[in-house]
């Protein structure tokens, strides 16, 4: 009796190792990243849309063929600005963040589509002169975001990709954008 259980302890401690073990190699690898994000932004009750620039570092890991776990932080590089009757009006983001779960597509060829969707927290601040005087006013909003994209392999180590992503839609305001950038793997 003491044998078996000696033997089971054993036996469930080799298993415990072993599914850790399979659960590490099931890892793919990381990746860090850079994209220049093109965003625009539209608001109801507003005619135009905000043109905006973005710088958005990622850093990721591969779990497996098919699933990537990902996280973005980016901020504003180009700012927009429109003008109506005397007054002026200027937006600029001044960040992104988010966390995302990227679905992708393997196949044989070194193009790699794929679909993202996660959580996006992002600020931007307005702000309005004119003959009056002067204001500015920032706000923040989180939003369920999604969006479609490519990874073409370059080599092993290095890729570059295309997206759109739709980082947030909420209250009548609507963030989105199209992306070029590349990433490194490790």
């Amino acid at each position: 009796m003491k044998n078996r259980i000696i033997l089971g302890s054993a036996f469930a401690a080799l298993a415990s190792f072993a599914s850790v073990a399979s659960a590490q190699d099931s890892l793919e690898g990381g990746y860090v990243g850079l994209n220049y994000a093109f965003v625009t932004y539209e608001e109801d009750g507003i005619s135009e849309e905000f043109d905006l620039g973005a710088l958005v570092s990622k850093a990721g890991v591969q779990i497996n063929p098919y699933l990537a776990a990902e996280i973005r932080a980016g901020f504003g590089v180009a700012d927009d600005s429109m003008s109506a009757n005397g007054v002026s009006l200027d937006l600029e983001l001044d960040y992104l963040v988010g966390g995302y779960l990227v679905l992708g597509l393997p196949n044989e060829s070194p193009v790699y589509p794929y679909a993202i969707i996660g959580a996006t927290k992002g600020e931007l601040t307005a702000s309005a002169s004119g003959p009056g005087g002067s204001a500015s006013a920032s706000a923040s909003e989180s939003d369920i975001s999604f969006g479609v994209g490519a990874n073409l392999d370059i080599n092993k180590d290095f890729r570059v990709n295309g997206e759109y992503m739709q980082y947030i839609d909420k209250d009548g305001g609507e963030v989105s954008g199209i992306s070029v950038g590349f990433a490194v793997l490790f």
